[in-house]
């Protein structure tokens, strides 16, 4: 590589890709879902990266009651020489009424990787 102008030189963060997002509560049989993905700007790692994130008190819907999340919750991992990971959020539409329930999402990072501070927090609108 001849020119390294375009390298990236600041410190590892993680960031959420969308910030924003709105999903149909769906049916029983077909849910709605979302996918929050966690993008890594700066250097991939070689080995699988554990990122932290926690589910916002300021969320008008409770987890286990009006959604679901992929994995492990409050950890992604981000592969080993990868940039980005994510979490499917899946409506459970029996327990959503009326009205619409918000999921605020924030990450956290890990002991070496930080959130960025503009773009830590996620938040998905699930509506009827």
């Amino acid at each position: 590589m001849k020119n390294r102008d375009n390298l990236y030189g600041g410190p590892d963060v993680v960031e959420f890709v969308p910030l924003t997002a709105t999903v149909k509560k769906g049916t029983t049989a077909a849910p709605g879902t979302a996918v929050a993905t966690i993008q890594l700007v700066g250097h991939q790692q070689s080995v699988d990266t554990e990122i932290m994130y926690e589910v916002a008190t300021t969320s008008t819907g409770t987890a286990g009651t009006h959604f679901s999340l992929s994995g492990t919750t409050g950890k992604v991992i981000i592969p080993a020489n990868s940039s980005s990971a994510t979490i499917t959020i899946t409506a459970i539409p029996a327990n959503i009424a009326t009205g619409t329930r918000t999921v605020v999402l924030n990450l956290i990072g890990n002991g070496t990787i930080a959130a960025s501070a503009n773009y830590k927090t996620y938040t998905l609108t699930i509506t009827q």
